[in-house]
């Protein structure tokens, strides 16, 4: 199974659960079970300016990566003041509460695993009592108490590579994993060069992939569709599916993996296998 979407403003509504809980929230939520993910849940978060949403404990882990804007992250009494590209992992069974004192709107995915559960269904989540608000603190890698946050710059990625004759210009900077902190799922920057690809491959865990910046042709099932800027879209386990730069640009996505891949053989490629059946077959 595979999901491709645009992502509409008639997509945001505030959650029911939040609508006492809350003030200025909206929630776009574009990948989970309506869709067909067993594992993920995948949304777009809007905090206006001014608001705030309430103290809250999931039975999930989730994920935050920042797009717009600048939030205030409450984890549990120890305070972080969070801006573009910066991102924090929300561990499960973590208190924690968001406002926004900035002066602007804020927008931030919202990746969580296992997959929230809807609202006619067991309840996976609760609001608890808040806890106070201290001076925040912003992402820093040489500061102990910073851990589980981050900030991504485009500088950041790597060389592009070429790893073999089915998938070229391709870097990749990891950003949530085991070693961040992360449990259920992995959160990662892809860019691939104009003219780069990774022709069609399956895996034992789902992905989703979202666009930051220019645009490719996305194959999946025997389908294709144009990924850009202001779309999303979501391949299965064991799903076949492919990227490929034909548009005369670079693209650039925010990718997540759930479950966590396995150490070996995460990755089946078609065309390797088939070139393998030949050679046997001689």
């Amino acid at each position: 199974m595979h999901s491709f979407r645009k992502i509409t403003d008639s997509l945001y509504e505030t959650p029911v659960n939040y609508e006492d809980r809350s003030e200025g929230f909206k929630r776009a939520d574009l990948i989970g079970k309506d869709q067909g993910s067993v594992h993920i849940g995948f949304s777009l978060a809007e905090l206006a300016l001014g608001g705030r949403i309430d103290a809250c404990v999931h039975s999930y882990e989730k994920g935050i990566f920042i797009l717009e804007g600048e939030i205030e992250l409450n984890r549990e009494g120890k305070c972080f003041r969070l801006g573009e590209f910066d991102y924090a992992l929300i561990p499960i069974g973590t208190a924690y509460a968001i406002r926004n004192t900035g002066s602007m709107p804020v927008k931030w995915v919202e990746k969580c695993a296992p997959r929230p559960k809807g609202p006619d269904e067991w309840a996976d989540s609760f609001f608890t009592a808040e806890s106070e608000w201290s001076d925040p603190l912003s992402p820093d890698p040489l500061n102990p108490a910073c851990r589980m946050t981050g900030h991504f710059d485009w500088d950041q990625l790597p060389p592009h590579q070429k790893v073999d004759k089915y998938m070229w210009g391709w870097s990749k900077k990891m950003l949530m994993d085991r070693a961040f902190g992360s449990q259920q799922f992995n959160m990662f920057i892809i860019e691939f060069a104009d003219g780069g690809q990774t022709n069609e491959h399956e895996h034992p865990f789902e992905e989703a992939y979202l666009v930051l910046e220019g645009e490719c042709t996305f194959t999946a099932e025997g389908e294709e569709y144009v990924l850009k800027p202001g779309t999303i879209a979501w391949s299965g386990v064991g799903s076949p599916h492919g990227f490929f730069m034909d548009k005369g640009v670079a693209c650039r996505w925010l990718e997540i993996m759930t479950p966590q891949p396995p150490a070996q053989n995460w990755n089946r490629r078609l065309s390797t296998w088939d070139d393998i059946r030949d050679r046997l077959a001689e």
